[in-house]
């Protein structure tokens, strides 16, 4: 008789403490209700994209799809960021780096804020998008979807249009490879709280270049996730992963606590 092979549950990668990282201690912050947000859209948009007419990518199947829980996806998600944001600047708000504009927990660059600015509003509109005519098989915390079309819909957050209004030309539209005089690189990133600055990192992650495979793996928690974490990381999120300063840098971080 064949045997059933069933599949590994999903677990949750605790979020560090000052006991892992002694840097922890900088962090007087917490995430919350955006980066509620942010994951959520994400979620919604891997499902929306992988059940669609493209079909399953990079790996994916239908069992696994169906298997990605958003419960432990939000938690390990947690786990990912913070790691992140330690092996980014140490948990530092303001700091800064001498050889680029890069700031702040993530250390975003001044062009990388515009096309976070730019996936962020398209997720909100793809998430948006499917509150109606029973397109969507799930119900996020805190909407409500429809048969019809109603639906409950995500508003564009204040700090998030501030920033985006800051960048616009006289015209109207967003800037391609220089941010407009009037927005302040250092100034308004240091205004966003930790939460913002991290829902707007996280969805900065998710484009049509990284892999949805690497955040249904985040999703198992353990090693599975560790592996993920690092690929998204050096795939989606810093521009010169391969380099010896930054490899030692990530051997740093993203570990089991």
């Amino acid at each position: 008789m064949a045997l059933l092979t069933l599949p590994t549950a999903a677990t949750t990668n605790p979020v560090s403490t000052v006991a892992d990282y002694a840097a922890k201690s900088n962090l007087t912050e917490i995430s919350g209700s955006f980066m509620t947000e942010a994951t959520m859209m994400v979620y919604d948009e891997i499902l929306r994209f992988q059940r669609g007419s493209a079909g399953y990518t990079h790996g994916l199947t239908k069992e696994a799809v169906d298997a990605f829980e958003y419960d432990t996806f939000a938690a390990n998600v947690l786990w990912f960021m913070d790691e992140l944001v330690g092996l980014e600047s140490d948990w530092i708000k303001t700091a800064a780096n001498d050889d680029s504009s890069a700031y702040g927990y993530v250390q975003f660059t001044e062009p990388s804020v515009k096309t976070a600015l730019t996936r962020y509003r398209y997720h909100i509109e793809k998430f948006n998008s499917r509150s109606i005519l029973g397109r969507r098989d799930w119900e996020p915390y805190g909407y409500k979807n429809s048969k019809y079309l109603g639906g409950t819909k995500m508003e564009y957050p204040i700090w998030f249009t501030k920033i985006e209004q800051l960048m616009e030309t006289v015209t109207g539209g967003i800037i391609s490879s220089m941010v407009k005089p009037m927005y302040n690189h250092e100034k308004h990133l240091a205004e966003l709280t930790y939460d913002q600055m991290l829902a707007l990192a996280f969805v900065h992650l998710h484009s049509k270049t990284s892999k949805d495979y690497n955040f249904v793996q985040l999703a198992k928690g353990g090693q599975d996730a560790v592996t993920a974490a690092i690929e998204i990381y050096e795939d989606n999120h810093h521009t010169k992963a391969s380099d010896n300063k930054t490899q030692a840098r990530i051997a740093l971080f993203f570990k089991l606590h």
